[in-house]
């Protein structure tokens, strides 16, 4: 199978290369990239021989390569509204998409392009579209254009949508960076009143939903297309919960100030990922608790016993 990949070297992507290597080798991927050098280095070829590294507008080569699956992890991922992020958001989340789905229009191989949402796109819950930030809007508008091009040139689609992901190597700082961050710290973090209940969804079994869907490509053909999937585990926990769940996992103190800084404008307060339809449908679930998954992630990045 030939499988096309955008942001490969992020968050996602740099777990879910791995794991398609491990469980699914009887693969050829191709790899979109602002720097191919980059990816290069982080896979290299001796250990991913399947894996081949072009620049992120090179169409020719998408279109010679012609791919049976499409995984679109590419994003521009911010919760600030300001100015200045606008036309970064619309290139990358919008524009970029839509010039992919334009090349891919010539790939008579292509059968499904895995999407890539976000739970902030559902602000009152997941019965319509209501956009927390700038980013989740420009997800959902992508969606408008990915349904056209779908139905013009008849390959099917399925969306993921992530919960409050965390684990793995991190690419940006996260919300449990800060608070493992905050361990014997001399001065307190300056955090919100803690009162968030979100869904953490451990990266190896967000990375391990794109595996199956590869693993199981005809069953997810057969499915209505559009299709959401929402990655969690079911179960929200309160942010000053997960504070307490990495103090009862390192032993240690997290120094915080709770209510040191306001909630952001249009901040998500309740989000827990609906997956009876992931069970029904697919059979895929979340296997990673959240007490091993935050021992695992900070005896790989912190230095904490």
């Amino acid at each position: 199978m030939k499988i096309l990949i955008t942001g490969a070297t992020g968050f996602v992507g740099q777990t879910l290369i791995p794991q398609l290597q491990k469980q699914h080798s009887q693969v050829d991927i191709l790899t979109l990239n602002r720097s191919v050098r980059k990816a290069e280095i982080m896979y290299p070829s001796d250990t991913y021989p399947c894996v081949k590294h072009t620049y992120a507008d090179d169409w020719k080569q998408v279109k010679l390569f012609n791919p049976e699956l499409v995984v679109h992890l590419a994003a521009f991922n911010t919760s600030s509204n300001d100015s200045e992020v606008i036309n970064s958001l619309v290139s990358t989340n919008i524009t970029y998409g839509i010039l992919l789905l334009d090349a891919l229009s010539q790939c008579e191989s292509l059968k499904l392009f895995i999407n890539t949402g976000s739970f902030s796109e559902y602000r009152w819950g997941t019965s319509c579209f209501k956009s927390a930030y700038l980013y989740a809007a420009t997800k959902t508008a992508f969606r408008s254009f990915l349904d056209y091009y779908s139905d013009l040139y008849g390959f099917k689609y399925i969306t993921a949508v992530p919960y409050s992901i965390y684990g793995g190597l991190p690419t940006i700082k996260r919300l449990m960076d800060y608070i493992i961050e905050s361990i014997d710290s001399v001065e307190a973090i300056d955090m919100t009143k803690g009162e968030q209940m979100l869904d953490f969804i451990h990266v190896d079994d967000v990375a391990s939903f794109f595996v199956h869907v590869i693993q199981n490509i005809d069953k997810y053909q057969q499915l209505q297309n559009g299709e959401d999937f929402h990655l969690g585990t079911g179960r929200c926990i309160s942010v000053r919960e997960l504070a307490f769940i990495v103090e009862k996992v390192t032993g240690k103190h997290c120094n915080i100030n709770w209510g040191g800084r306001p909630y952001r404008e249009r901040d998500t307060m309740y989000a827990a990922a609906p997956i009876a339809k992931n069970l029904e449908l697919t059979g895929w679930h979340a296997d990673i608790k959240i007490e091993q998954g935050i021992s695992n992630y900070i005896k790989t990045n912190f230095s904490y016993e």
